[in-house]
């Protein structure tokens, strides 16, 4: 089995969650917060590390989140990051509607070590494509660090608007900072479809595996892995959400991708070694292409 590694993990701060958010009213009925109970045990460091530990799971990448529901704030996943510096990396998170943002997220870079940017935008309640935001993306492109947006379906009932996590809305991010490296969430579940046509069309986002166990042999195809690229395919289980009853477990995820009908380099390619032209990208940018260049390039050929 490949080293794997997890790059969609969360450790929520119960306590913080609590304090900060606990007069959130929450809609009863909601299937995904009725099973929450079994992701609570799970919650623990000692846990997550027994968990990678079974799944072959060399690093696990911590987000931040400052938004109800799976809140932890960039100082927890700061600590728990200098606790297992070998195993551990952290991503932060800010309130992206705050003039402070692109600050703050310049000292969680700095003073904290984060590698990265967790948005949630159904939780955090605005549009990925607010030109409002782009001075936080321009900060993060400055940084030179990747930034995550939760895309799909978003169970949380009328706390969140599902329009806001429309993968299509990041295609305008993408073409407005081109050398911004974007990771959308979940497969784009249950917009898998739209997801994978923002991957395809632009070489600055990537895509990462964290969707309901079942679903991920009928999204991540053959035929779909090599139309949008084997290379920016990112593995990501969303520990510790529960799926139906199941608790969540991490080796379940390496096996899934184990067993897809994709070559062995393919496979080592999205449980570990994509991730590392998300963190930082070592490769330059492709120079530009002109038409008059392809057609004499065609012309030529022709010839």
């Amino acid at each position: 089995m490949t080293a794997a590694i997890n790059a969609h993990v969360h450790m929520i701060d119960l306590q913080g969650m609590a304090s900060k958010y606990g007069n959130v009213a929450l809609t009863g009925g909601i299937a995904v917060l009725q099973e929450i109970q079994n992701a609570l045990p799970l919650l623990r460091p000692d846990v997550l590390l027994s968990q990678m530990d079974e799944a072959g799971i060399a690093q696990s990448i911590l987000y931040a989140v400052e938004a109800p529901i799976v809140y932890a704030s960039n100082e927890y996943v700061h600590e728990l990051c200098e606790r297992y510096p070998d195993r551990l990396l952290g991503f932060a998170s800010v309130d992206p509607t705050s003039a402070e943002a692109p600050a703050l997220l310049e000292k969680a870079v700095r003073e904290l070590d984060m590698k990265g940017l967790k948005l949630h935008p159904p939780l955090q309640n605005f549009f990925p494509n607010d030109e409002a935001v782009f001075p936080l993306y321009a900060k993060a492109a400055e940084l030179d660090i990747p930034v995550v947006f939760h895309v799909g379906t978003t169970p949380f009932g009328p706390i969140c608007r599902l329009a806001q996590a429309n993968p299509v809305l990041l295609d305008e991010v993408a073409v407005a900072f081109p050398t911004l490296r974007i990771l959308l969430t979940h497969l784009g579940t249950l917009w898998h479809r739209e997801a994978f046509m923002v991957v395809e069309k632009n070489p600055n986002v990537f895509i990462d595996t964290a969707a309901y166990i079942t679903e991920i042999p009928e999204i991540l195809t053959p035929d779909i892995v090599r139309r949008i690229g084997n290379d920016r395919i990112i593995f990501g289980t969303d520990y510790p959400m529960p799926y139906a009853d199941r608790p969540h477990r991490m080796r379940e995820f390496v096996d899934v991708i184990e067993q897809l009908h994709l070559t062995r380099d393919i496979v080592r390619g999205i449980l570990c070694d994509n991730v590392g032209r998300l963190l930082k990208s070592s490769e330059p940018a492709p120079e530009p292409v002109t038409l008059s260049a392809v057609i004499h390039a065609t012309q030529q050929s022709g010839r």
